[in-house]
């Protein structure tokens, strides 16, 4: 949430008071500030913020409204027992929207950065690459070390979570390429994403296991366990779509998870291609559904396809402009934006990470950017990145 709006100017207050048929306010009246609310309003409007970072926004305020509120707990990591005979972690990351003070200077939203921010132990957070789990360190050249939220706007993209063997910055990839960095996990949902102010034991956590298959753990459960498949898994992506939780296999079939823990198709059939070349990501744009295929070949870049779902006749449908949206394959969660409201960001684009860069031990994270009305793949350019 923005900070809070003004108080109405003199002008809108008359013509306010004139509609309403009562006197306008006199020019001598005194206008109240926002700090003289009564603690119980600045009460029950805190008690309805939802993120974590409407909280500090809040909070950041002033003292009568800081003092309104408690601080928001640390929830992640959290620590999920004895899953596929191993002991799990939690782990939580948030896209922002931030937009730089002189940005109403030069348009809407045209001066904005993207920021994928972890939440630690110590209720800290730290910087990521949007793309991956490196963590940027040190700070990119020209990044304010501070953030003052009455001057910056910031604006939740998205959320996504993983599971890790680690609490700490040391963790494993489940398929045994890494030992030493934390950039690889198995993807996982939180149903319902709760609020800031909600209790775990209202959530459960659903994940893609090491090999494939779809597993969930209820809060207070002592175990994790595996949703019942006739189809054995194979499952790619998970994603969270009109408060359901739906899940993508290597074939592209798109199902859904209801109460009772049981999958249902949600179309007609499979989208895109399958093989062992093949990579399906689940993306939530404007509403609508998409799967976007990413066919990965020997020493070429890869190229993109993107379906639709149209919910009315349940089959997919393979669109050929993604319009002003751009969209973002990452490894927690894969998300869309407006370009327009982003300098620098091309609309109909999909954008990626070169997985080469992750053969070296280079910190660099290289992005590329797929054209897909045009079907050419451009450099977008190299992201800083750290050790752990």
């Amino acid at each position: 949430m923005s900070s809070p709006s003004p108080p109405p100017s003199r002008n809108i207050c008359h013509c306010l008071c004139r509609k309403r048929g009562r006197a306008p306010m006199e020019e001598g009246t005194r206008k109240r500030p926002w700090s003289d609310l009564p603690p119980e309003i600045l009460s029950m409007i805190g008690n309805r913020l939802c993120t974590r970072m409407d909280v500090l926004r809040f909070r950041s305020i002033c003292s009568s409204f800081r003092s309104s509120i408690p601080a928001p707990r640390p929830w992640f990591p959290f620590r999920i027992p004895r899953v596929q005979r191993s002991t799990l972690f939690l782990k939580k990351t948030t896209v922002y929207a931030l937009e730089t003070p002189g940005g109403a200077a030069t348009g809407p939203g045209r001066a904005r950065w993207v920021l994928k921010l972890e939440e630690t132990e110590l209720g800290h957070m730290r910087m990521l690459s949007v793309f991956s789990r490196w963590r940027i360190r040190p700070s990119p050249r020209k990044f304010p070390m501070t953030f003052d939220f009455l001057q910056y706007r910031i604006v939740e993209l998205c959320r996504g979570y993983f599971l890790d063997r680690g609490i700490g910055g040391l963790g494993q990839r489940y398929w045994g390429w890494w030992s030493d960095q934390n950039i690889f996990g198995l993807n996982a949902v939180m149903h319902p994403d709760c609020c800031v102010w909600s209790d775990l034991d209202q959530c459960s956590v659903y994940f893609i296991d090491e090999e494939g298959r779809l597993a969930y753990w209820k809060y207070g459960d002592e175990n994790g366990s595996l949703v019942d498949d006739p189809k054995g898994g194979f499952y790619e992506d998970i994603a969270v779509y009109e408060g359901e939780v739906c899940v993508v296999d290597k074939l592209g079939s798109v199902s859904q998870l209801d109460s009772s823990f049981r999958l249902r198709s949600i179309s007609a059939g499979p989208c895109g291609f399958s093989g062992g070349d093949y990579w399906k990501h689940l993306v939530v744009s404007s509403g609508d559904l998409y799967v976007v295929d990413r066919h990965e070949r020997s020493f070429r870049t890869p190229e993109f396809r993107a379906y639709r779902l149209d919910r009315q006749c349940g089959r997919w449908e393979e669109v050929s402009s993604l319009g002003n949206s751009a969209f973002f394959i990452c490894d927690d969660c894969s998300f869309a934006v407006a370009a327009p409201e982003f300098a620098g960001c091309k609309g109909d684009c999909i954008y990626y990470k070169d997985r080469r860069s992750c053969w070296t031990p280079s910190p660099i994270e290289n992005f590329l950017v797929f054209g897909l009305a045009e079907r050419t793949t451009q450099v977008g350019g190299r992201l800083p990145g750290g050790r752990f």
